[in-house]
């Protein structure tokens, strides 16, 4: 088949993703971008919470002050975010990513108070500081960039192509080199069932998370980490895959239509400061039962909100427990929370929930990968030609848990960043590629077989890999994800490549590069808890660090 060269590929279409793109079409350059499915199906679209930024505006009136920010980040991430990159975003989150977001159109809330914006508190954070779009932020961002790159002739957008490898000089490449490179990727179109090989001078990585590697998650279908997986392949380093960001709240159904479907989200924001639900244990309780585990109670981390959660189920036995944000809980009247959380009302309403009467029914989800492959403040992978950013990205600043809404502005920082950068340095190979190699067998494979793949990953994943962690659950995953890699790799070395097959096999990988350093941090920290090393050890004050020739390692 034709090979198709582009002088910048960007895979995914979440925010960094779009970014990216449109910095490089206002600096004259033509890049492609190849999604799974369409452009809006993306992490981001599915974001409630918002935006946190701190606007010098508000540092000079003293509203607000980086170094507040810096330390909420900090602790938050446990010890293990890179200082410098924690200060560098916080002084750039405004002007380059909140900033950049208001000038293509998206409609932060306003406020009728003397400064424009209605900020939100969310848990972790000592100022509001979140910029929203009242509970649909993701969406609102998504569809306004998605608009704008649709719009612009100098992006090539290929929807429903889902990638499948990455090219480098020494894999895939009719030669080698010393230095090994990214040259590109082979690609599926969903549509006609070829595999079109890519050549591109600069590859960029925005793939999202993996969420998916969870039976109950808050993730769209196409969360499964397809850029680690491919990363790794090719040899870039990957990190802190043991920390996993659980959302505390996710509306519990006890009969879902469809089981594997993502869960509905119940935004960080309804246990902001502003607002003020609690989490209670039973439907007409008033107590914030997280004040046994933190003085910050129901406003606490993530982290340790999701292990309060889990930790209250396992307990007592119970199936979920209670988000209170009624006016006996909050103070707070039905308009206001009607007015703040338009979306959450109206589906809890579909459900038969009136969340301003009655309390929401809540367990955690697998929400956000806080590792990824290693970056520097460029984007760049330790892979030449090859950057990864966004929730696919390890920069440094999330370490061993996210502050909650941090993730959006450093996607779109650091989709300027790499671009910067990439501009600079952007070297073409005009080399010709190797076409795909087919395998033998000239059809799918059978969907029953990849769907059971599918469930058994997730479920062992939930269980044994979870919230609440610890050796011999996590060896018993490895073993079972073992067994499954062979079976699924042996039907995708055979069988003509699918869509189906192509992220079950990455799904795997990244739950294995999960499983694999948690089973190796023996202390708990962050979004890592493991009931065997229950505290913090010294001894992990480091990144963990994976590569596919040398396996686990950590760099003192």
């Amino acid at each position: 088949m034709e090979q198709i060269n582009t002088e910048y590929l960007i895979i995914g279409s979440g925010l960094a993703g779009l970014r990216a793109a449109i910095e490089l079409s206002r600096a004259g350059k033509r890049p492609t971008i190849v999604t799974k499915s369409k452009i809006e199906d993306a992490n981001t679209f599915y974001a409630q919470g918002g935006a946190a930024a701190v606007d010098p505006a508000r540092v000079e009136t003293g509203n607000d002050d980086y170094q507040s920010h810096v330390d909420n980040t900090l602790t938050a991430g446990a010890g293990l975010c890179d200082p410098a990159v924690v200060d560098t975003f916080v002084k750039r989150a405004f002007p380059d990513a909140i900033k950049f977001l208001i000038d293509a159109g998206v409609d932060f809330t306003r406020n009728d108070g003397s400064y424009p914006y209605h900020l939100g508190q969310e848990g972790g954070h000592d100022h509001p500081r979140v910029f929203c779009v009242g509970d649909y932020t993701g969406q609102a961002i998504e569809e306004t960039l998605a608009e704008i790159v649709r719009q612009d002739p100098n992006i090539t957008v290929l929807e429903n192509h889902t990638a499948i490898n990455l090219i480098t000089h020494n894999q895939f490449a009719d030669f080698e080199s010393d230095i090994d490179r990214c040259l590109g990727a082979y690609v599926l179109d969903r549509e006609t069932g070829k595999v079109r090989t890519f050549s591109a001078d600069t590859t960029i990585l925005a793939t999202g998370g993996v969420g998916r590697a969870f039976l109950y998650t808050s993730n769209p279908e196409n969360a499964t980490g397809d850029g680690i997986a491919m990363a790794y392949r090719a040899g870039a380093v990957i990190a802190n895959m043991e920390f996993f960001q659980f959302h505390p709240t996710v509306l519990y159904e006890a009969n879902p239509e469809n089981p594997s479907e993502r869960r509905f989200l119940l935004t960080e924001a309804f246990r902001g400061e502003e607002t003020g639900a609690i989490l209670t244990l039973t439907r007409d309780s008033l107590e914030d039962f997280v004040l046994r585990y933190d003085p910050r109670g129901s406003h606490a981390t993530r982290d340790i909100v999701a292990r309060a959660i889990d930790t209250e189920i396992k307990k007592r036995g119970i199936q979920h427990v209670w988000l209170n944000a009624t006016p006996a809980a909050t103070g707070k009247s039905p308009e206001y929370i009607k007015a703040h959380f338009p979306k959450i009302y109206a589906h809890c309403l579909s459900r038969g929930i009136d969340i301003t009467k009655e309390p929401m029914p809540a367990i955690p989800a697998a929400h956000y990968t806080c590792g990824g492959i290693i970056v520097d403040t460029f984007g760049r992978t330790t892979l030449n030609g090859l950057y990864a950013i966004g929730e696919t990205s390890y920069t440094g600043l999330m370490g061993a848990n996210r502050l909650a809404s941090n993730s959006l502005p450093e996607a779109a920082l650091y989709g300027k960043l790499a671009v910067e950068h990439a501009l600079d340095n952007s070297v073409q190979h005009g080399e010709r590629l190797r076409p795909w190699q087919y395998g033998n067998i000239d059809k799918a494979a059978d969907q029953a077989t990849l769907n059971q793949f599918w469930d058994n990953t997730r479920r062992t994943m939930m269980t044994l890999c979870g919230i609440d962690r610890n050796e011999e659950r996590l060896r018993g995953c490895l073993g079972a994800l073992d067994g499954f890699d062979t079976t699924v790799d042996d039907i995708y070395q055979d069988f003509h490549p699918t869509h189906e097959i192509i992220e079950l096999r990455n799904l795997l990988l990244v739950s294995k590069l999960i499983t694999d350093s948690a089973l190796s941090r023996k202390e708990s920290r962050g979004g890592h808890f493991r009931s065997d090393f229950p505290d913090p050890d010294d001894r992990y004050n480091f990144p963990t660090l994976t590569h596919r020739d040398v396996g686990i390692y950590r760099l003192r």
